[in-house]
């Protein structure tokens, strides 16, 4: 049974209240409440688009309510895989298995809705007497799902058409797209500044004069002093002028690099350094997922490898923390709190 404060407006499951009250329903959801409290729902099934329940009525044999949600396009998860992907913020949280409270803005912005918006969106059925769509059959289910998303936000995901897994494999595949193409941009910045540096070399003349002459010597990648003529000189800033900002923020790393191999070694040692425990527990290992060497060569599943991560995790968290503080009691208590249950995607859920 369902405990009360389960059905508190949470973020996830007043998100999901919300969108079906839009739809008009909001007087007849009120029916389902009192039924979800009661924990009357049995059980429930999560699977793409589609949801299966069974909900214990006024009769011994319960009933079986059905919900059809239309899943996202195989073209419009692509799109949202990329807007995902090209914020890192979205990226870093989903990968480390936790839901961005802005999801939704990732889906807009390929014109996909992660929630119902039209009566058209959900088709749902129920094998008791009620006439009234949704019964409070239906409406106990609704209820109980806003509570399942807040547990476990990636039941969204799944309801609309990709599994968590999917979700995660399809991130990664499109963040390392893009890391391939910003290498490549990288690259072709990089020689675009060696041949601009290698054209201003290669040009000289009569010694120039004027202000031309000042901005073409300041910005030369070569500083031949007081070599070239106007006309040189002029060309020569107009290039780099229309360097792309690509090329002109590579300069600017290189510039920082001679900064930070030449400061003041007093000025670092004044920095302050903290050393805490993650955020987010197993951030890395569930971005970077499990890896391929261990289903090919043991006969452990992924869960399997995720639980015992998490032990070694945990220990070289707590033996960090000990060493920083010199306080084991303390280190422990750090660790302990960073450390976090590794679950898989949940498709079935047993009330």
């Amino acid at each position: 049974m369902a405990k009360k404060d389960e059905f508190a407006e949470t973020r996830w499951a007043k998100r999901w209240t919300a969108a079906l009250d839009s739809l008009g329903w909001s007087s007849r959801l009120q029916r389902g409440r009192t039924y979800a409290r009661q924990g009357n729902v049995l059980e429930v099934k999560v699977r793409p688009g589609r949801i299966d329940a069974r909900v214990q009525g006024s009769r011994s044999r319960p009933y079986r309510v059905t919900i059809n949600i239309e899943p996202l396009s195989d073209a419009d998860w692509d799109k949202a895989a990329l807007a995902m992907a090209e914020h890192a913020s979205f990226a870093a949280r989903l990968l480390a298995g936790e839901m961005p409270e802005n999801i939704e803005d990732a889906f807009a912005e390929c014109d996909a809705r992660l929630f119902p918006e039209s009566e058209q969106d959900v088709d749902m059925s129920c094998t008791c007497p009620d006439w009234a769509n949704p019964c409070k059959h239906i409406a106990a289910v609704f209820y109980v799902l806003g509570v399942e998303f807040n547990r476990d936000p990636f039941l969204l995901l799944l309801l609309r058409g990709m599994p968590k897994e999917r979700v995660l494999a399809a991130l990664r595949e499109k963040r390392a797209q893009i890391s391939v193409v910003s290498k490549a941009d990288s690259a072709s910045s990089a020689d675009q500044v060696q041949k601009s540096g290698t054209e201003s070399r290669g040009q000289g003349g009569g010694r120039g004069s004027g202000q031309d002459d000042d901005q073409a010597t300041n910005r030369s990648c070569d500083h031949n002093s007081g070599r070239g003529d106007d006309g040189n000189n002029s060309r020569e800033a107009g290039e780099l002028d229309a360097e792309p900002d690509a090329a002109k923020q590579l300069l600017s790393l290189i510039q920082e690099g001679w900064s930070f191999w030449n400061g003041d070694a007093a000025a670092v040692e004044s920095l302050k350094i903290e050393v805490a425990a993650p955020e987010a527990p197993l951030g890395v290992i569930r971005r970077l997922g499990v890896p391929e060497f261990w289903a090919r060569d043991r006969a452990l599943s992924n869960s399997d490898f995720m639980a015992i991560m998490k032990d070694y995790y945990q220990t070289v968290t707590r033996r960090a923390l000990a060493l920083a503080y010199r306080d084991t009691a303390a280190a422990d208590a750090a660790a302990d709190a960073a450390a976090d249950p590794v679950d898989g995607t949940a498709s079935e859920i047993n009330r």
